[in-house]
Formats: structure tokens, sequence, C-alpha cells
């Protein structure tokens, strides 16, 4: 069996114990919902597939790039005997779209929701020695379903990706005591040097203690116990809850920035009567993120954004890199060329990205990925599978802004001036706001925002000249269609309230050379020296307007067809990375 992907899946949230079901599975494509003979049946398996790879991948060993609404997925497995006595969860990262998971032919749980992770109890449908484990996934042709960059057509065209389906990050089991830690809260708070903390634990029973062992670099930062308390409530008849918040002091803390990308370790123990019952490995960054006015702030400083666009795509594993070395390859090649922030655009990505902007130092845009209609059921699958996004990425302190809504893509009714439409913008805001209010949030990126901390401008004009008269125009009037998209940047029912300014997605500058075989914004420059000086050009034109507080240059690879990265889709970069420095690590007070 030859498991591609053998790393722990969770890098912020360690456990030692785990098995890993990556590897060579059966599959089948059926193309109905109610065909169950797969549960039964081993025979109606008639093909292998490589997990965590989709189907329509070279490494899946499969490639098949044809649409099938259903497929079925199977593969045994025994739990080490050394974990007899603890709960075994079964743990997926991420798989598209809806899933439907058995255990010895006996029903564990469903997901709806690509782009998060889900696990089930399975202890009590497990047997002594071998089970089965059989997964169906729905994956339906629907517009009313995150999709991202997956294209609506059966081909790829323009900037829209093969379609995928299926397993795309890690299964895996993992066993646990009965009482564990089941999720973290941390946000780090400069001013008064804490961290403050809230975990959640499996059940609440007496004698629990929760022990925090902070460290930096080896050496021993912080340690405290908190014993367990159990939340009272008046409404007697419900479950008990932990009192759960604890504040960690971080004395003399370190601060974390992309300059300077400072990570503590955290040990946290659970005990009961004194003994370890559970343990998780994590880490966390102290850092700051806020609007001040018309600038952006990080750790109590103005700080100008230097962002890439990054797509998240690969040749031969499309979602999935063979390896999670290919993260820290585009995060340090990010780094080499001189920006300080990426925009993760249409996707949320394998937790070994986030985890590699925090080490290396990256700040972070993350994105959900949009459907393509709106009506009552698209609004409810984005809110529903957003709040989730949330909650999982809460801790990676590179992130700095959440943005649920990419232009338009989803609410198109706005340009009909659709109530509704404006509404759900808003909803998705204060929703992202009520879950986490300590980082920015862009309600709509590109243009027609409603509420927003950040207010964001698309411009894909090749002439450096034409961006600026047509941010002069935007500067005359804000309601103004100023920019060649021909939308205005707020909506109708929205002033400008001095918020930060940013140029978020610009550039996506192609080639000659590559011009016949893809697709990019504009007129193609003749050669690679001309497409460095007019991506000098723009940049250095957007520098120039003292109310920018910065930009996303589109884009760090080329993906499939589109072939306007800075890099080719196989990562061989089409300039020098310190060529692309002399352009992107430049401020504005240094230009």
């Amino acid at each position: 069996m030859t498991a591609y992907r053998t790393e722990y899946p969770r890098p912020d949230f360690v456990r030692q114990d785990w098995l890993s079901l990556n590897g060579t599975w059966d599959f089948a494509f059926a193309d109905c919902a109610d065909d169950k003979r797969y549960l039964t049946d081993e025979g109606a398996f008639d093909r292998k597939i490589e997990v965590p790879f989709v189907f329509q991948s070279k490494l899946s060993g499969i490639e098949d790039p044809t649409p099938h609404e259903v497929v079925w997925y199977r593969r045994s497995f025994i739990v080490p005997a050394e974990w007899s006595g603890k709960r075994i969860r079964l743990h997926f990262g991420a798989v598209d779209y809806e899933s439907v998971v058995w255990v010895n032919g006996q029903f564990a749980g469903t997901n709806r929701g690509g782009y998060v992770p889900f696990s089930f109890d399975i202890t009590s449908l497990l047997v002594d020695g071998e089970n089965s484990l059989v997964v169906q996934v729905i994956d339906r042709d629907s517009t009313d379903q995150p999709r991202g960059k997956q294209s609506a057509n059966l081909e790829n065209w323009g900037c829209w990706y093969t379609r995928t389906t299926g397993i795309w990050q890690s299964v895996w089991l993992e066993p646990v005591s009965e009482v564990h830690i089941s999720h973290l809260r941390m946000v780090p708070d400069i001013d008064n040097q804490v961290l403050d903390l809230e975990y959640q634990l499996s059940k609440v029973t007496e004698g629990l203690e929760v022990r925090f062992d902070i460290t930096l670099a080896g050496e021993a930062v912080a340690s405290s116990t908190f014993p367990v308390f159990v939340r009272h409530s008046r409404y007697s008849d419900l479950t008990p809850r932990p009192e759960n918040q604890v504040r960690l002091s971080v004395p003399e803390c370190q601060l974390w920035s992309p300059e300077n990308p400072v990570l503590y370790d955290l040990k946290i123990t659970l005990l009961q009567d004194g003994q370890p019952v559970d343990i998780v490995d994590t880490y966390f960054g102290m850092r700051k993120v806020e609007a001040r006015g018309n600038r952006i702030y990080l750790n109590n400083q103005p700080y100008y954004l230097r962002m890439v666009l990054d797509q998240g795509f690969w040749p031969d594993g499309i979602c999935t890199p063979e390896k999670v070395a290919e993260y820290e390859w585009d995060v340090q090649f990010m780094k080499d060329c001189g920006f300080n922030g990426v925009r993760k655009h249409q996707k949320i990505e394998d937790p070994y990205f986030y985890y590699y902007c925090d080490k290396l130092g990256l700040l972070v845009w993350a994105e959900m990925p949009s459907r393509y209609i709106y009506d009552e059921i698209g609004a409810m699958n984005i809110a529903e599978e957003w709040q989730r996004v949330v909650r999982r990425l809460y801790n990676f302190p590179g992130i700095m802004a959440w943005v649920p809504m990419n232009e338009s893509w989803g609410v198109e009714q706005l340009r009909q001036g659709c109530k509704r439409a404006q509404a759900h913008l808003d909803s998705l805001y204060y929703l992202t706001k009520a879950l986490d209010d300590s980082r920015l949030v862009i309600s709509n990126d590109g243009w027609q925002q409603a509420t927003t901390d950040i207010i964001t401008i698309h411009e894909y004009t090749q002439n450096h000249e034409e961006l600026t008269a047509r941010y002069e125009h935007f500067r005359e009037d804000r309601h103004a269609a100023a920019f060649s998209h021909n939308f205005p940047i707020l909506l109708p029912d929205y002033e400008y309230q001095g918020q930060p300014i940013m140029i978020t997605e610009y550039g996506g500058v192609k080639v000659e050379e590559q011009q016949a075989e893809g697709w990019g914004y504009g007129v193609a420059a003749k050669d690679y020296q001309e497409m460095l000086e007019r991506i000098k050009n723009l940049t250095f034109a957007i520098l120039a307007q003292e109310e920018v507080c910065g930009y996303c240059y589109t884009q760090l690879t080329d993906v499939q067809q589109e072939v306007n990265g800075l890099a080719t889709f196989d990562r061989k970069p089409k300039v020098a990375p310190e060529k692309y420095k002399e352009i992107f690590g430049v401020n504005p007070s240094r230009r």
C-alpha cells in the first residue's frame, strides 16, 4: 500500500498516537446515490485509488476528468491492540462535497461541506481484527454548493479549473480517553502580555485539572494548572459544562510578524485525579491586527500589506500536493519574492499551508469558496460551512482577515438592487465578527461592498497610467464605476467611512510565448523582461497612492490554462525571485 501523505494531519493540534488511513483504497463510480450494494459487495469496487487525491488527478491513479456525481470508497483497517480501552475517532480532513460513512456496514455519520474537517466516534461499531470502512461521496452539479474555482462547464476555461470530487485531505484514526480535549480557541493579547484560551472537553467529570506549559525554542516560559469547574446554569436539566476560560501569562512576550515569526509552543495536559488522560501539543503567536482610521496596524504599528494571490492547485494532485513540503516551497517562494502576505483565493487549504505561513512568516487572508447562485439553499450552505471554516482556522496566528465573498459571486442580483442579497453580505460580515472580533472582515472583495473593514478594489488594466487615472476617478467619486469591471466599489446604500483601501487584485501579466497555450489578462508582454517592467510600473503606481495601504498581485503561479503566474504551474520561477523582490519588497516610504 502506497501512502503519499504520511505526516500527522493537524500540525496545530497534535496527538502522538494515531493511524493514517491514507494510501490505496477500493473505488467505484456509481452515479446513483441509492445504490447501496457497495456496503456489502466488495466485488462492486472495480478500481483502486490513492487517498487523499481526487479521482480527477494523476496522483489518484485514475485521472478521469469526466463528472461523476456519486463515488464510493472502501478499505479495511485493524485497530492497534495497544489502543484497547480507548475511544476511537475517525477523522477526515476534507471531502468534497457530501459524505456518508459506514463502519462494518453500520452507519457512522454524514457530513456536508467540501472544505471543512469532520470526525466520528466509531468505538461501538468496531470488531476485533479487520474492520471495513466505506465512504459514499455525493458531489452534484449544483450552483448552490460552494465550488470555488471549479469550472461550471465540463471543460476548463479562462480562470476556471478542473472539477474535483471526493477525499482530498488526509484520513486517520485516533485513540482518545473518554474524557478528552475536543477544541481550543486561543486569543493573543499583546497589550497585556497574556494568552486568553478557551478549551472544550468531551464530557465533565469530577477531579479534572488542565495544565498548560508554554515554551519558546525549547526553554520554559510559563506553566499553570487550573481545576475544571462545572458551570452551573439555571437550566438545570441541561448537560453541565466546564468553566473553560483561562488566561495564561506570557511574560516579556516576543511578537509574531512576517519579519520575525516567533511561535510559542504550548503543551496542554488534561489530568484526572492527578493522572494525564489527554495531551495535545499546539503553538501560538503573539500578534495584534486592527484597522485604525484608514490604515492597517500590526502589533500597534502601521503596516503596509504586500500580498500575492494564491489559488492552491498543482499539476499532478490538482487540489492536493503530493508532499506537504510543496506548501513550504510555495510559502518560501512568496517570502523570497518580497511578499509579506498571501490571499488564499477561493479555497480553504490543508492546515499545513497555514502552518508554514505561521512558521515562515506570512499574513493570510482566508477566503470562502463561492457558490454561483443566490437562493435560500445557497445562502444557507455558505453560512453553515463558513462558520465551521472560521472555527477550524481560528488559532493560526498568520490569518489576519476573513473574506466570506468575492466579486459578488453568488450574489449577482446586487446589480439589480436586490436587498436580500445585500442583507446576505451584511449578515456574513456580522456573523464573522460574532465568531471572531480579533480580525478584519472584507464582506465582498473587489466591488459592490456593503459593511466592510477594508475597501478592496480589483483592476486588471495593463497600463499603469490608466490604473492611476481610474483610481483618481474613484477618489473623486466613491460610488462611481471607475474601474474596468464597471461595477461601483461601494453599494449605493453605503458611504465610505474612512476605512483602509487596498488594491486586492491587479496585474495578471502573461507572456507571448505562453499565449497560444493559455489565458491571461490583457495584451501579453513580449518577453519576461517586459513582464517584469510592466509588473513594476503597475505596482509602483499603487505605491504612489497615499491613501492605499496595500495590494495583492495576481498571481503566484500559473494554474492549468491560466498563465499569469510569477512561476509556472510546476513551480519554476519565470524570473529570479530577487528580481521580483526589487518590486514586491518595497514599501511606499522606502520607494
